[in-house]
């Protein structure tokens, strides 16, 4: 199952996110913000192929539906929401101090779910 390969992989890719965002606001360094805000564009594209992955891999189960239908799947496309928002806002309105506060969220809610054992990413 790649998708929850990559799914792992996003999880640790959120983090280095927050990471450069906060070094932008601890030393108010611009670089660390585009890096971060590259990035972050970056992982949100892998975090799309991993949801096309695992709803194509749902098809070929013949379960066939969207990847919404359990609390893993929940919890991934809450991850990815959040992320897209965030770059919404950003592009917005410029203010990428907001992602020192926002990632946090998107890396622990990837990490929950990838990683808690009471969470089950099996396609259902």
């Amino acid at each position: 199952m790649w998708n929850i390969k990559i799914l792992s992989y996003v999880t640790f890719l959120y983090l280095g996110c927050f990471l450069l965002y906060l070094g932008f606001v601890a030393f108010r360094k611009p670089i660390l913000q585009k890096i971060a805000t590259y990035i972050t564009i970056f992982t949100l594209g892998v975090h799309t192929i991993g949801i096309v992955l695992r709803w194509i891999e749902s098809h070929q189960m013949g379960i066939g539906h969207a990847p919404l239908s359990n609390l893993y799947e929940s919890l991934i496309f809450f991850g990815w929401c959040i992320a897209f928002l965030y770059l919404v806002i950003e592009k917005k309105y410029k203010r990428p101090i907001l992602g020192a506060f926002v990632m946090p969220f998107a890396f622990l809610t990837m990490a929950y779910a990838s990683f808690s054992p009471n969470v089950n990413s099996r396609i259902e």
